[in-house]
């Protein structure tokens, strides 16, 4: 009975003790980051930081959208224990032109309370480039592409309105074949006039003059009989007549596509002598623009003569070419006797990848260079194609879906079309970045270039204040994607983040 007695005063008492233990314990339960705040550096990398703790079980969480990753440990600890835990974590390249943050949040689950450490990761030391409005160099007449006419399949009004219109990829050239069949020509009026009501510019290239006119008496080969130039300008007259009645103007006439090459399909050949006779002699006849000569690869010998005989300079308005194994360069003389440059057809087909973003990436710098070289308009080859701007269904390729290289041209047709372009200094100890700027009546433009495996900040100084400013970005899985800029203080810079392999492009409102 005693000993009944004992242990039933003995329990109350242990009950009592143990509750005592627990209520010591969670009073000195407690865990804590040994830090308040980590900054880490801009390029992708590890860091960590130490949880500190007695007789706690804590876990962690943090932003699962944010930049950090890879934690050692999510939790950890004890009720009965104290001790120490470094936990080690990722961090990912900042290619933002700011810092950012992300926070870490340590629980204790015993008591609920939280210990937050804050990870701040600079940004990268921009790339410094300058501007400077007030040397300038070509205006930008503006880009576009050649209207499908053969066995790729003509284009539909919805394609031309997704290229031309300004919602859509805003381009404003458009090329159209002179074909020597006037039965023909009525093909190409619905496109051609859809994308003038848009405001496209027009020009028009022939393949061939009229069997009759040829020496080959073909529209294969073969070259325009000299008693029969009178004859061919009016054709040429003919056919611009012909559009004005259905509405279209147009601006420029090449005298012949590729004079240098004999295909076999429709071609025709011409010497420079035969280019230089024909526009000193017949030119003046032309009711259009007259451009020449659109050589293989931008041959200057077809227009060197022209350009240097004082009748034929005055009958020749734009010089033209094309880019096919070369020709890529400035052309001092057309541009001292006045005359634009026009890049009228190239391509980069399906051998090239021309689906991939690397072969758009190709053409972003064709693009950048032949703005450098002071061209004043491009034209692509055929609008729609695999390899072109718009998807035809071939190569995987969805019909009427803008390829890559559509948005990479509508970079350039957006944002330097009807400007002039200003010089930017050069960019030093960087190699992968390519940039031109434009100057227009209320705004500042930039296209830039990162053709580099790794992101870059680009800071651009300006001479005078602007008022506010935007961008777009393209890279191989964004599509003109808004993106933000940081303007100085002084509103005479501005910062923005280039993504690896990317286009940018800037707009600044003056």
């Amino acid at each position: 009975m005693k000993r009944k007695l004992y242990m039933l005063i003995l329990l109350p008492s242990l009950l009592l003790l143990n509750c005592k233990k627990k209520e010591e314990v969670s009073g000195n339960s407690q865990c804590s980051f040994n830090a308040s705040e980590i900054v880490v550096s801009s390029t992708a990398g590890k860091a960590e930081v130490t949880v500190r703790w007695t007789f706690a079980e804590w876990e962690i969480s943090t932003d699962k959208s944010g930049f950090l990753s890879g934690f050692t440990y999510l939790n950890g600890g004890s009720i009965n224990h104290s001790g120490n835990t470094r936990i080690t974590f990722s961090y990912g390249d900042n290619i933002n032109a700011e810092e950012r943050q992300q926070k870490i949040t340590l629980t204790n689950k015993t008591t609920g309370e939280q210990s937050i450490v804050t990870i701040r990761q600079d940004t990268r030391p921009p790339v410094e480039i300058s501007v400077n409005p007030g040397e300038t160099y070509q205006n930008v007449t503006g880009f576009g592409g050649m209207n499908n006419v053969w066995a790729a399949g003509t284009l539909s009004l919805a394609e031309v309105e997704k290229m031309y219109s300004q919602d859509g990829l805003g381009y404003n050239m458009m090329r159209i074949m002179i074909w020597p069949n006037k039965n023909d020509w009525s093909r190409d009026v619905a496109t051609t006039l859809k994308a003038q009501s848009l405001g496209a510019r027009i020009l028009a290239s022939p393949w061939t003059p009229p069997a009759e006119m040829k020496s080959s008496n073909s529209n294969l080969h073969g070259h325009l009989l000299p008693e029969k130039y009178a004859d061919y300008v009016a054709h040429l007259n003919d056919f611009v007549a012909y559009m004005k009645n259905q509405g279209i103007n147009i601006e420029a006439v090449s005298i012949q596509n590729e004079p240098d090459w004999s295909p076999e399909y429709d071609g025709c050949e011409w010497t420079p002598e035969q280019i230089l006779d024909f526009i000193k002699n017949h030119g003046a006849n032309i009711n259009a623009k007259v451009l020449a000569a659109e050589a293989v690869n931008f041959k200057k010998m077809y227009t060197d003569p022209v350009l240097n005989d004082a009748v034929a300079v005055n009958n020749l308005d734009i010089v033209g070419g094309h880019l096919y194994g070369g020709g890529l360069q400035d052309y001092p003389l057309a541009r001292a006797k006045g005359k634009e440059m026009w890049m009228t057809e190239h391509l980069l087909n399906e051998v090239n990848n021309g689906m991939g973003w690397e072969q758009a990436m190709v053409l972003a710098k064709e693009l950048n260079d032949c703005m450098k070289a002071n061209f004043n308009a491009y034209f692509w080859w055929y609008l729609k194609r695999s390899y072109s701007m718009l998807g035809d269904g071939d190569k995987g390729t969805v019909m009427g879906e803008v390829l890559k290289r559509g948005y990479v041209l509508s970079h350039y047709a957006k944002y330097a079309t009807g400007r002039k372009r200003i010089q930017v200094g050069n960019i030093a100890n960087n190699n992968q970045v390519e940039i031109t700027a434009y100057s227009g009546s209320t705004d500042l433009t930039f296209v830039v270039l990162n053709q580099g495996n790794t992101p870059v900040s680009l800071k651009i100084n300006l001479p005078v204040a602007v008022k506010s400013g935007e961008a777009v970005v393209t890279t191989e899985t964004q599509n003109m994607e808004k993106k933000s800029v940081i303007l100085g203080s002084d509103k005479q810079s501005v910062t923005v983040s280039l993504p690896l392999k990317s286009v940018v492009s800037v707009k600044l409102m003056k």
